[in-house]
Formats: structure tokens, C-alpha cells, sequence
């Protein structure tokens, strides 16, 4: 394995690919037209590109004021034009053409025709989108029209998945049009928006690049393992792996907050029986979603409810009233409870003013066994009928409210807000993928591997295999090395037409 570059190739310092002199797309994103072939034979994704012209309905399936239905590939004009009252061959790229979609005398529609030529297309192929009026009929017509004409209807993801093995689009960018397609509030968005441009990647890539040297330099080593020759110096290459390792890990480090972001924070509210946990989750929600009752133990299985205050999505989880119980279900309840309570982002333990003390929060608070990055605060509930003890835990946030009067409920969302916001408010680079979270822990792994076997003097080869493990894991991040399985697991759960 040779890391050096061959002659003709150049280095996109944004991505830290081989790329070509042209070939630049619409976002930005500078990419070789050479890396197709190389994509589709070492990966195989979904056949990789057979040649084919695909078509598909790209809006939603239902009625509607327009719809879209996008036409890829080498005979995209030409296919289109067939079923068109225009001749299309002559449109410039990036033009609408107003006309009807026709076939044998037989006029289906009055619509617009946008013409997008290769390379500067999402797919970098020829591209045609019609606009048609959003009639169910109407569109499976179409789709049917052009099938016809010889097309064939698009797999799912699959016009993400030419865009990838066209180079228009790393892998994280890919992922990043299915999340941002679909991201439901402001935050979602966001962390999509920041991936779709490419930050992720330029990070990761930049991780790549500075790895990528001295492995060219240790695989040198092995050429000449018979004259004993050292090219890479241990102590720079120590210090390198350091470095590197405090990146990955404050990478690694975000996903919590990260995938609490995308999905929505989570919250949950614990307590004994009959402290309002329920009315606590029906006020902050402003819905009747939990049922509320005098009994203690009504609540024996978890509730979850989302909802969106601000842009920011938080997702609220009632929980079983911990106590000691000979109760079956009640005590799995609990233990459900004390489970939510280790996966939170935040937990509200809720305290009763008219019958709780102080002396034993401590305790409690104990008993939850909560990472450290989980926030804790304390709720006083029922301070309308009682004042709750003037006593406070250090470095415990704590609220006195009334649940059932909506008192203080105002000043909880608020801080729930500020330290959602502190998670993203901020120019750092959030993990939200699972699988890249998981790539950089096998790249941590791998370095981790590296360094302690030039602290124990392990032969070059050995740790140039582990250096190659991290860059593999690496590269598979933005699909500069994936296997098969990986791409199509990610391009199938994309919708048709997209």
C-alpha cells in the first residue's frame, strides 16, 4: 500500500481526494468525473450505475398543486423529449420550457420541462424534471409514459446514490440529504445543513490527510526492512497519534448530544408515586397525554410524548413512581423508570413540598446513577398549598412549581432550551450518525492499537496494519472505502425518487 500521489493527480484540500481539474458541480464540491469507475467497480452499490435512464415521482404520492417527476441519465433529454410536445435537445441546461406532455395524439397534461445538463446536476448526469399538475393519475401516467419510452423506474435512493458514485456528493453528504429531508424542527435542520456543506467530511478528510503521511512513510519502511532504514520518527509520530486521538474523541464525545438534537432531547421525569409527574408531563407538553390519578402506582410503564418549543425538539418521558413495591409490574415499571433515567439527556426529579424533606435528596439523587453529562434538576411541585424547604443541593438546578396551576412551568422550559441550545448554538462539528459514531470508535480502537505498539517497539509491519485499520474506518465515514452492504443499507432507506 502506497499513500503517495501518483503523477496527474491532485489533492481537494476540502475533501482530501485524488480529483481532476474540472469537473465542478453546483454546491461547491470539487470532484473527478475519473472517480466514477474506480466508485462503481470496488463498490458494487445497487449494481453500481448500469447505463440506465431511471425516472420517478420526487414529491410526495397523494394529490397536490404540482408535482415533480425527475428523469436521469445518458438518454434523459432525448427520453423526455419523446413524451413532449418540444424538442428538448437544443434547451441550455438550467431552463424551464413551457409545453404538454404528449404521446400518439394523446395529451396528458399542460406542464413545465426543466432541463439540467450534465455535470452540473444533483446526479452529475443529464437530468430532466417535469412539472406537472399534482393529479394521482396524472403522475403515475407520467411515470408510466416514460417507462415506455424506455426508462426504468429508480430504486430507492438512487439518484442520491449516482450522486455519490458520481463524486457530486461524499457519503456523510448523502446521509445528509435523507436527514435533512427528514428533519422536523429547526435543530434537525441544522446539524443536516452543516453535513449537507460538507463540514463533517472536510473534518474527517483533514484527520485522513494528516494520517496518511507518515503511513506513506512506515509503508516505505517495509521496502527497505533489509537495510534497517526508519523514515518516520517515532516521537513526532507519537505526538501526531495524540493529537489525532483528542479529535476523534471530542467527535465521538458529541453524538449524545448530537442524536438527542436529531431525534429530540430526552427528557425524563422521575419521582415517587404522586409527586405530578404526569401533570408535570401534560403541562409541559399542553396536552392531557399522561392520565392523572390520586392512586398512587397509576403509572406502570413509561410515557413519551415530543414536542417542538422554540425550533429545538424535546422528547418527554413519564415514568413509573419509584418506590419499594412486591408489585411484578410495578417493580419492572421502576426499573424502566431508573433506565430512561441513564439514557437521558436530562432528568426532572420531581419532590412533593407538602410531604417530602430535604435530608433524604441526597440520597435519591444517588440512587439514580445518572452519567455525568446528564443534567439533573430537582422540582418542588405543589408549592401553591406548601413552601418547599429552603435547603438546596449544590450544583443541583431546582424549581419550585405548581404542576396543576402551571407555576414555574415557564422557567423549566426555559432552562431545558438554554442547555439544548448550548449543545449547538456553537460553530463545533456534531456527530448525529450512528454509524459514523461507531467508525470512529473502530478508529480509535485502531490508534489506540498504533500507539501502544510504538511504545513497545511492535514491528513496522505490524503497526503499519493498524494504522491502515484506521484509516479504513476513516475513509469509510465519506465512502472513500465502504463494502457493499453499508451503501445499500444507507440508499434503501431512502424514499423512491430521491
Amino acid at each position: 500500500m502506497k499513500c503517495s500521489l501518483t503523477s496527474g493527480e491532485t489533492l481537494d484540500n476540502n475533501f482530501g481526494v485524488f480529483v481532476d481539474e474540472y469537473a465542478h458541480d453546483d454546491i461547491g464540491v470539487v470532484r473527478g468525473a475519473n472517480l466514477v469507475e474506480f466508485r462503481a467497480m470496488n463498490r458494487g452499490i445497487l449494481g453500481a450505475i448500469d447505463g440506465k435512464t431511471i425516472c420517478a415521482l420526487s414529491t410526495p404520492a397523494g394529490m397536490g398543486g404540482i408535482a415533480v417527476i425527475r428523469v436521469s441519465g445518458p438518454e434523459a433529454i432525448a427520453m423526455a423529449s419523446s413524451i413532449f410536445s418540444k424538442d428538448l435537445s437544443g434547451t441550455p441546461s438550467h431552463q424551464a420550457v413551457f409545453g404538454r406532455m404528449i404521446r400518439g395524439g394523446e395529451t396528458l397534461d399542460e406542464c413545465l420541462a426543466t432541463v439540467f445538463r450534465a455535470p452540473g446536476t444533483f446526479t452529475g448526469e443529464d437530468t430532466v424534471e417535469f412539472g406537472v399538475h399534482g393529479s394521482p393519475f396524472v403522475q403515475s401516467e407520467a411515470v408510466r409514459w416514460l417507462i415506455d419510452a424506455g426508462c426504468r423506474h429508480a430504486g430507492p435512493g438512487e439518484f442520491t446514490s449516482r450522486a455519490f458514485l458520481n463524486g457530486k456528493l461524499d457519503l456523510t453528504q448523502a446521509e445528509a440529504v435523507g436527514d435533512l429531508i427528514a428533519s422536523d424542527h429547526a435543530g434537525a435542520h441544522r446539524l443536516a445543513m452543516k453535513q449537507l456543506r460538507g463540514e463533517f467530511a472536510g473534518e474527517i478528510n483533514a484527520l485522513r490527510e494528516e494520517l496518511i503521511g507518515f503511513a506513506g512513510l512506515l509503508e516505505l519502511e517495509l521496502d527497505f526492512a533489509e537495510e534497517d532504514v526508519e523514515f518516520a520518527d517515532r516521537e513526532k509520530f507519537d505526538a501526531l497519534l495524540a493529537e489525532l486521538l483528542e479529535r476523534i474523541g471530542r467527535l465521538s464525545d458529541s453524538f449524545r448530544h448530537g442524536n438527542a438534537i436529531r431525534e429530540g432531547v430526552p427528557v425524563a421525569i422521575l419521582g415517587a408515586p404522586n409527586r405530578g409527574k404526569s401533570t408535570l408531563l401534560n403541562a409541559l407538553l399542553g396536552d392531557e397525554r399522561a392520565i392523572v390519578s390520586a392512586t398512587p402506582g397509576t403509572t406502570r410503564d413509561t410515557v413519551e410524548d415530543t414536542c417542538v418549543m422554540e425550533g429545538i425538539k424535546f422528547r418527554f418521558i413519564d415514568t413509573a413512581g419509584i418506590r419499594e413495591t412486591d408489585d411484578a409490574i410495578e417493580s419492572e415499571g421502576i426499573r424502566r423508570a431508573l433506565d430512561k433515567a441513564q439514557s437521558a439527556a436530562v432528568v426532572l426529579y420531581l419532590l412533593d413540598a407538602t410531604c417530602d424533606s430535604h435530608e433524604n435528596t441526597t440520597k435519591r439523587l444517588e440512587e439514580l446513577k445518572v452519567d455525568a453529562g446528564t443534567a439533573v434538576a430537582l422540582i418542588w411541585n405543589k408549592t401553591d398549598l406548601h413552601p418547599a424547604p429552603l435547603e438546596t443541593e449544590e450544583n443541583v438546578t431546582t424549581f419550585h412549581i405548581s404542576a396543576q396551576q402551571q407555576l414555574g412551568i415557564s422557567e423549566i422550559k426555559a432552562w431545558l432550551l438554554e442547555r439544548a441550545r448550548g449543545q449547538y448554538d456553537n460553530d463545533s462539528i456534531v456527530v448525529t450518525n450512528l454509524r459514523h459514531y461507531e467508525a470512529l470508535m473502530a478508529t480509535q480502537t485502531a490508534l489506540l492499537e498504533t500507539r501502544e505498539g510504538l511504545k513497545n517497539g511492535v514491528p513496522g509491519d505490524l503497526v503499519a496494519s493498524d494504522v491502515r485499520q484506521a484509516l479504513h474506518h476513516l475513509g469509510s465515514i465519506t465512502g472513500e472505502i465502504d463494502p457493499e452492504d453499508i451503501l445499500d443499507h444507507i440508499f434503501s432507506n431512502f424514499c423512491i425518487g430521491k
